[in-house]
């Protein structure tokens, strides 16, 4: 019996001693370092710098991000959400939510503690990837200094048809590039679910801003420039060759970019442009407006043009590479309109501009 006793007491001292061991957030003043995934409903509270020590943080459940509240990422960091998790962030205008990296010392102060030797710079960590959950929300949130995943450079990823609104935020200073044909910006949609909003951000210091899905709507509340620093692509890059839903864009500070071969507006549906609109098209791309000009609502509306991606008279200087292409004649196809009863065309408006249907791409 004596055996059994201290054999059974031995079992519950190397159970307290294996709990003991699971890492646990560990808090020095106001900072918490997070070294351990999130499996159930947590808040980060305001006021606290959180350092994320994971190449991925994992989330499952609900984490809540109060106002005011600090995340610091060492290089490579990702933060990434499971099938039933969510971010939840409410920053405030005056207390917004940051996003940043370990060598940000503007906020949160030297979390590296190494003084002023190592400065934040676009790539110094990797991306939130929101990977196909439904009911993250992101208001005043901070994005700084992200994008460091050379075969996906984003810096949050809305993938896998997740949902997401995004509201009052600010990008700057992040990566996003151009890999193999595909625009991908500090802040990727061109997977999103196309109910997600993106409304009154701000993009500045990127290198690509923003990338879309092409059924997604955008209005005229987003800001592509800050005290003169725009981004280097500064445009709206549109993923996606296939519309099937009514869908409307009314942003006229930048341009946006048709990057597929073909986008098509499906039977039925309708793409409605705002005033002083620009659509440019990549090389050798064209739209196709199934059911004719007449869903292609506002196309000869005041300042609305279509042309090619390398023309800077148009919203500037779109593909990033300053005075070093100038726009041709062939540069892209042209606007197919097809609406199922007559003959089909090209579109030959006089804000058409740079295209040629009959030769392809130069």
């Amino acid at each position: 019996m004596k055996n059994n006793y201290f054999l059974a007491l031995l079992y519950i001292i190397i159970g307290i001693a294996l709990i003991s061991c699971e890492p646990e957030p560990i808090q020095t003043g106001s900072s918490i370092t997070i070294s351990s995934d999130i499996n159930g409903n947590t808040t980060w509270e305001g006021g606290k710098t959180y350092i994320i020590e994971r190449d991925n943080l994992y989330i499952g459940g609900e984490l809540n991000i109060e106002a005011g509240a600090i995340i610091k990422m060492l290089s490579g960091g990702n933060i990434i959400l499971k099938q039933n998790g969510n971010l939840v962030c409410h920053g405030t205008k005056s207390q917004p939510i940051v996003f940043t990296s370990i060598k940000d010392d503007n906020h949160g102060g030297d979390s590296n503690k190494d003084g002023d030797n190592t400065i934040p710079a676009a790539g110094d960590w990797g991306y939130i990837n929101l990977y196909g959950t439904q009911n993250s929300v992101f208001e005043h949130c901070h994005f700084l200094y992200g994008g460091r995943d050379i075969s996906n450079p984003t810096t949050v990823d809305v993938s896998s048809e997740a949902k997401a609104i995004f509201n009052n935020c600010t990008f700057a200073y992040n990566s996003g590039n151009l890999l193999n044909n595909l625009y991908i910006g500090a802040l990727n949609a061109s997977n999103a679910d196309k109910d997600t909003k993106i409304t009154n951000c701000n993009f500045y210091g990127n290198k690509i801003p923003l990338t879309i899905y092409s059924e997604m709507s955008i209005d005229n509340s987003n800001n592509f420039s800050k005290e003169g620093l725009a981004n280097t692509y500064n445009g709206i890059f549109v993923a996606g060759d296939n519309v099937k839903c009514d869908v409307s864009w009314l942003e006229d500070e930048v341009a946006f970019v048709i990057t597929s071969a073909d986008l098509i507006i499906g039977r039925g549906r309708s793409l409605t442009l705002g005033n002083n609109v620009v659509i440019k098209f990549a090389e050798d791309s064209q739209m196709t407006i199934q059911s004719g000009e007449d869903y292609l609502i506002n196309h000869d509306a005041n300042g609305v043009f279509f042309t090619s991606l390398k023309d800077d008279e148009h919203k500037g200087d779109t593909n990033g590479d300053g005075k070093s292409t100038e726009p041709n004649i062939a540069d892209w196809r042209g606007i197919y309109l097809d609406n199922w009863k007559s003959s089909s065309n090209y579109a030959s408006w006089p804000n058409i501009l740079y295209n040629d249907p009959h030769q392809g791409a130069k």
